[in-house]
């Protein structure tokens, strides 16, 4: 009988991460202990002090972390959270921002440098006319890896009591890159506005254009797990292939909708026609568009010092 090893794993709520068939993975020698904690929580705890052994990871400090002489994770191709971000942008009326160049030489509030989210709004928005060097940045915290501005940006940090809502709504920044609507927007202040006000249409005419469906997370293991057991990494990786194949299962079955939305299944035909059958891929190939653009992206932003290739963010082969 093969001997048990126990891995401790954090991850968001996610339900292609719910779906985890932990008994197979007792049947392959693996007792997986997992916490569901806020991604932010998991990040800092793990880019600090390696705190468990398998986690899901901002996609940003992961091509920070692999630029580096010692990197301790070694990843898998498997993307938990992926998201678009058009709908990030938020500006004051008086700064008249209509289109991305409209931002260049603006007062930008953001959250944190180098944070995924913010790494594809600003590389989607740089492809159309916006250039981050122009801005005078703001941002709310530091960032969880030590990173580099780009050359010939500044960055200043919110003073205590400031906030980046409060501040768009007094004028004091012209707009922020934020991925959660500020409370100055949610409380309908007509002077508050959204760059791409449909934002769905904007999206969905990105992905027409570009195939590419922003990544924010993937998967990692600690080095020196890895190390000691290399089979971990293959038999994790089938056990996450097949807990979303399961959640795809589920949301294609009409008798009983998997999830709390009333036109599930007309969702699901337009995801469909959009995406294709497999709207959520784990794995390289069907990904390499989508990571490349990153790539070019955190290099772009200072994140990496040169233009990483994917083989290097994901150096295992597998299959599944």
């Amino acid at each position: 009988m093969k001997k048990t090893i126990t891995l401790s794993a954090a991850f968001g709520n996610y339900d292609r991460i719910r779906a985890l068939d932990l008994d197979l993975l007792r049947e392959d020698g693996i007792e997986l202990q997992v916490e569901h904690l806020p991604p932010s929580e998991i990040f800092a705890r793990m880019c600090q002090d390696q705190e468990f052994d398998v986690s899901e990871m901002s996609m940003g400090s992961y091509f920070y972390l692999c630029d580096q002489p010692e990197n301790p994770f070694v990843a898998l191709p498997v993307f938990p959270s992926r998201a678009f971000r058009h709908s990030m942008v938020y500006y004051h009326a008086a700064a008249e921002i209509k289109r991305p160049k409209d931002l260049n030489g603006k007062r930008i509030a953001i959250r944190e440098w180098g944070m995924t989210a913010l790494v594809w709004i600003v590389g989607i928005l740089g492809d159309q006319g916006f250039d981050l060097h122009t801005v005078d940045w703001v941002a709310a915290k530091r960032p969880r890896v030590p990173l580099q501005m780009p050359a010939g940006t500044r960055i200043n940090y919110l003073e205590d009591g400031q906030t980046m809502s409060g501040m768009l709504e007094a004028g004091e920044v012209d707009a922020v890159l934020i991925h959660q609507a500020p409370a100055c927007f949610t409380a309908g202040l007509p002077q508050i506005k959204r760059m791409f006000a449909d934002y769905k249409s904007a999206e969905i005419d990105y992905f027409r254009h570009t195939g590419i469906h922003p990544i924010m997370h993937c998967v990692v293991m600690r080095k020196d797990i890895y190390r000691n057991a290399p089979w971990l990494l293959g038999t994790l990786y089938n056990a996450l292939q097949s807990a979303r194949r399961r959640v795809l299962d589920a949301l294609a079955d009409t008798k009983a909708l998997a999830v709390m939305l009333p036109l599930l299944p007309a969702y699901m035909a337009e995801t469909h026609e959009l995406f294709g059958e497999d709207f959520w891929p784990y794995g390289l190939e069907p990904n390499r568009k989508t990571l490349e653009a990153l790539a070019r992206y955190a290099h772009e932003q200072g994140i990496t010092r040169r233009e990483l290739t994917i083989e290097e963010l994901f150096t295992e082969k597998l299959s599944g």
